[in-house]
């Protein structure tokens, strides 16, 4: 009787070590599963607040569009030199960031394209360039649901002084040169889609 009693109590510890082991391992997947998820999330969360970002920097540029519709309507009378281009070419009116710099230099300068065509760009800046001098430039922008960079080397062949009280304003037209044949390719897709 006694061994029965402790073979009893023998088996009753198996079976609760069996049981805090597969409660243990139960936590361990939980844990990781909770670990994995909350991964997810994170990533998704990342992802949904980067996509806002997009839409809010599309929103503001379509609200400056409108303000600059106006200001280019008395400006263009003033760019004489650029009707022939603007004839041969049907330009966009935009309002993207640019980053560019001067052949000659390595400091880089920040603007932004307020039109653009298949053959140039009109660019505002607070960087004063002369008539003749060569570019180097990155315009990055949305088509679709991403951000994509055109890289294209420049000439200026318009320019005007300093519009604003406040800072420094300046505009120049420049003609596109050197466009790689995939960049031409993804300008070519994105002005198709700015006509439609």
């Amino acid at each position: 009787m006694q061994s029965v009693a402790v073979e009893v109590k023998v088996r009753e510890g198996k079976n609760s070590f069996l049981e805090t082991n597969y409660y243990r391992k139960t936590v361990e997947v939980a844990f990781f599963l909770i670990f994995i998820m909350t991964f997810f999330l994170i990533v998704l969360l990342y992802r949904l607040i980067s996509s806002l970002f997009l839409v809010l920097e599309h929103a503001l540029q379509l609200s400056r569009k409108v303000n600059l519709i106006e200001t280019e309507q008395k400006e263009s009378e003033s760019r004489s030199e650029t009707n022939h281009e603007r004839r041969k070419y049907p330009r966009f009116k935009v309002y993207w960031p640019i980053q560019f710099n001067l052949i000659d230099s390595y400091i880089s300068h920040d603007g932004r394209v307020t039109n653009i065509s298949e053959g140039g760009m009109l660019v505002r800046s607070s960087e004063q360039m002369e008539i003749g001098q060569h570019l180097k430039s990155k315009v990055p922008f949305i088509l679709g649901s991403e951000i994509t960079t055109i890289e294209m080397g420049a000439q200026i062949v318009w320019r005007n002084g300093s519009s604003g009280k406040r800072r420094r304003n300046y505009q120049c037209v420049a003609n596109f040169l050197d466009i790689s044949p995939r960049d031409k390719a993804m300008l070519n897709h994105l002005l198709t889609s700015l006509s439609q």
